[in-house]
């Protein structure tokens, strides 16, 4: 079987910053997961370059990242966020 993927922003991934906003999309293609994580302090200009997001398990995402376990029970259509970056998370409207 095939595993589960995510997308996450640089900064998560080879920054070890913490997940700040988690959200989930329909998936993409088969072996998609939908969740897209970030830090929630990336800018515009960060976001528009297609070289920061990275493309990982989402098991081994979410052992790197266990505060975002609980969240990946959701369905399509959910959206996280935490204020300071290391509170609980809140659902919140996916815009």
């Amino acid at each position: 079987m095939t595993a589960l993927t995510c997308v996450a922003t640089e900064v998560l991934t080879t920054h070890q910053k913490p997940v700040g906003y988690a959200y989930r999309t329909t998936p993409a293609t088969p072996t998609d997961s939908g969740w897209r994580f970030l830090s929630g302090s990336e800018s515009e200009k960060y976001m528009n370059q297609p070289s920061h997001y990275i493309t990982c398990v989402l098991d081994d995402f979410a052992r790197e990242h266990p505060d975002v376990a609980p969240l990946l029970a959701h369905p399509a259509g959910s959206a996280f966020e935490r204020a300071d970056g290391r509170g609980a998370f809140e659902a919140v409207p996916l815009d």
